[in-house]
């Protein structure tokens, strides 16, 4: 899968599993966007038809929305439910393996969201 992450995952580490696992993984670091606006990340994902992968759910649900109702389309948004607790949040390796999961599932990801949580 080719994927952009948003500023909140941008991880040497993260990024490390996510190519072990054969994935194409974009970093804002490397292209410049550290710091942009959340509809300017997923506007350059959707340039480039990257799967943007957040744990930032809220304002990229919204940004979703906003963009079906204008007819405008992405390559997906992978979200990461993080409560600050580390007994029940995913680790980098698991959210490696949920994109793997999710991958191989099949599912439409163009123009959808989902919950890496389930993809455990």
């Amino acid at each position: 899968m080719k994927v952009y992450l948003d500023d909140d995952l941008d991880s040497n580490a993260l990024i490390g599993l996510l190519r072990r696992g054969g994935h194409n993984v974009t970093s804002p670091r490397a292209v410049g966007n550290r710091g942009i606006d959340d509809e300017d990340h997923l506007r350059f994902a959707a340039a480039q038809s990257l799967t943007l992968l957040t744990a930032n759910a809220e304002d990229f649900i919204e940004l979703h929305e906003e963009w079906m109702k204008r007819q405008l389309r992405h390559s997906g948004i992978l979200i990461v439910y993080q409560e600050n607790n580390p007994a029940r949040d995913m680790t980098f390796q698991q959210i490696a393996q949920a994109v793997t999961r999710i991958e191989q599932s099949g599912v439409p990801l163009e123009n959808a969201y989902y919950n890496l949580n389930f993809w455990r």
